[in-house]
């Protein structure tokens, strides 16, 4: 009877304790929106403009492929829908975090001053920074599409797990990339370009895997970056099955998030005595 008591009293403690730290992340989300909105919306619109600028010319293209019979894997709805959604959701599709410009700046220092994880800090932070682009972007963006004869609406709707799985795995991209960066020191732009160059073309962000030639689809999928943006376009549009995706995105999760979390702590010592 004593044991049960405390078992239950151990239960209590231990959802209360998570009820709170829920709550510091939510606020670290929050206060990150407020603060990336401070300024202003208007200092929004140059990111916006970019990207509608990397979408029409992109539209346009498909269209013309298309319109003369190539053969690119791919239908116009499905070209037109991949690039579409892929704009809409591009931070989400290749995670962009605070961190890499973290030792450079001296940065670290604050985030082991508070008294939650530094995992966490990162993530509710970076969620938080995607609300505004979301709201002043994607969201009327998503509105408008049938305007412009673009198919929004998923053809599974296991593209909310596979998009999940997409972003956490950015997010342990993002610190096995800091790790490497802490090893070479003084490259942090450097370092970002490269892992940016990389992400673009792996992840089938910039180029759908279906249309690339040489059969190079069946392989590039089932690399670490093709479980990003890729995986979870490909599962809007209707080209793979869940079955094909989600296993994968699973397995590399767990792989690259139990090497991230071991080479970040062995980094720590690293991190702090270099340029913070």
């Amino acid at each position: 009877m004593l044991n049960r008591f405390i078992n239950t009293l151990m239960k209590y403690k231990l959802l209360k304790r998570g009820v709170s730290d829920m709550k510091k992340y939510l606020k670290t989300a929050l206060t990150a929106f407020g603060t990336h909105t401070n300024g202003g919306l208007v200092y929004l619109f140059p990111q916006i403009i970019t990207k509608i600028i990397y979408l029409v010319p992109l539209m346009f293209i498909w269209r013309i492929i298309t319109a003369g019979g190539t053969d690119a894997g791919m239908t116009l709805t499905q070209l037109l829908s991949y690039t579409y959604v892929n704009t809409l959701l591009s931070s989400m599709l290749v995670v962009d975090t605070f961190i890499n410009d973290w030792d450079s700046a001296g940065k670290c220092a604050v985030l082991f001053t508070r008294p939650m994880s530094v995992f966490g800090q990162v993530i509710s932070r970076t969620a938080g920074e995607w609300i505004p682009a979301l709201l002043m972007f994607s969201l009327p963006m998503a509105l408008i599409a049938p305007l412009f004869r673009i198919q929004i609406i998923p053809q599974t709707p296991w593209v909310i797990p596979s998009l999940i799985l997409c972003a956490s795995l950015g997010f342990a991209f993002e610190f096995l990339f800091f790790c490497i960066t802490l090893r070479l020191k003084n490259v942090v732009w450097l370092m970002w370009e490269i892992r940016s160059a990389i992400a673009a073309f792996f992840s089938g962000t910039l180029v759908p895997f279906r249309i690339l030639p040489f059969e190079m689809d069946k392989w590039m999928a089932y690399q670490p970056f093709g479980s990003l943006g890729g995986a979870p376009l490909s599962l809007y549009i209707g080209s793979a099955e869940p079955a094909q995706i989600i296993p994968v995105q699973l397995f590399w999760n767990a792989v690259l998030w139990t090497a991230a979390v071991i080479w970040f702590r062995k980094s720590k010592e690293r991190m702090m005595s270099y340029g913070g």
